[in-house]
């Protein structure tokens, strides 16, 4: 196997217009396996037609996963089981069963194991923890909607696990772990469904001592992606949170009293960001960390799918 080489299953749009545009600008070798795209893919240095010939037949030591919500156990589990390190797109498996079975097969082979939730790796928030520790934090408010996805998405699909708690069920457990990360004393969860028993919009309070965490998470109505951090003394509001664009300043909206102040956060890409640390823990044989971040953000979903499911 080749050091940093990746291998690509699946050619989904965030593969097509993330990974393997990092990938392309640093130089980093990949090969793709794609059932539907047979067009020549720019950069890569093979590509399969099968995925299970891509595994048995690639030289890569990474395997990141790109395909639908219901066949990410069935492929991260094959990959891990033939010795690649594995990079799943979030979220991870569909049940927390599911997600300790790889951790477990990942600890056993020592490999890593990673959900790719990224937006964390951008530079805005890493200037709101610079700016406020988190023990001075006391609320936090989310806002994620988008206009209702076509019925042809894959995130409308029962089959494949769609829905708007697979989709922003990830970034709703990682607010919690990473900026809080505290036992909780108090959870409320509304979970809203359409016609076809599909989540389609999901409301959260958490109570932790001396601090909130309020989130509303929602397909259909005007895009909004803000998170807004409250301390006694500030209020820091920042936009396109889950979906930084890399091509793009943003904006830190701080109040502090009666004094607005905003902030310009030069362009930054979070996902590449993202993808140079997995490289070094891989390289360093550091995993732990993250078999604890997968389990303890799927735990935190799980509390959403058990009150989705009281509602079928």
């Amino acid at each position: 196997m080749k050091k940093n080489n990746f291998l690509l299953i699946g050619y989904s749009h965030i593969a097509r217009k993330r990974i393997i545009e990092v990938f392309l600008k640093n130089k980093i070798e990949f090969s793709v396996a794609s059932k539907s795209f047979k067009e020549k893919i720019k950069g890569a240095r093979k590509q399969f037609l099968n995925y299970e010939d891509a595994l048995l037949n690639s030289d890569a030591s990474i395997v990141y996963i790109s395909l639908p919500n219901a066949l990410h156990f069935y492929w991260a589990k094959k990959a891990l089981l033939l010795g690649y390190h594995v990079v799943i797109d979030k979220p991870i498996c569909y049940k927390i069963s599911e997600t300790r079975e790889l951790i477990k097969i990942a600890k056993k082979k020592n490999k890593f194991l990673s959900e790719a939730i990224f937006y964390n790796y951008h530079a805005q928030i890493k200037k709101v923890i610079k700016i406020l520790p988190n023990k001075k934090i006391n609320l936090i408010k989310v806002d994620f909607i988008i206009p209702t996805p076509h019925k042809s998405s894959l995130l409308m699909s029962n089959k494949l696990k769609g829905g708007v708690i697979m989709d922003m069920g990830p970034y709703a457990s990682s607010i919690h772990r990473i900026f809080f990360n505290k036992k909780i004393i108090y959870t409320k969860i509304d979970v809203k469904k359409n016609r076809q028993n599909l989540p389609k919009s999901f409301k959260l309070e958490i109570k932790y001592e001396n601090k909130r965490y309020i989130g509303s998470f929602k397909f259909g109505g005007k895009y909004i992606n803000k998170v807004v951090f409250f301390t006694n003394e500030k209020k820091i509001t920042i936009n396109r949170v889950f979906s930084p664009p890399d091509d793009l300043n943003l904006n830190l909206e701080i109040l502090e009293g009666n004094k607005e102040k905003t902030l310009i956060i030069k362009k930054d890409n979070c996902f590449e960001n993202y993808l140079f640390e997995i490289i070094t823990k891989i390289n360093k044989k550091k995993y732990s960390y993250y078999y604890k971040q997968i389990e303890q953000d799927h735990l935190f979903r799980d509390k959403i799918e058990k009150k989705f499911l009281k509602t079928i």
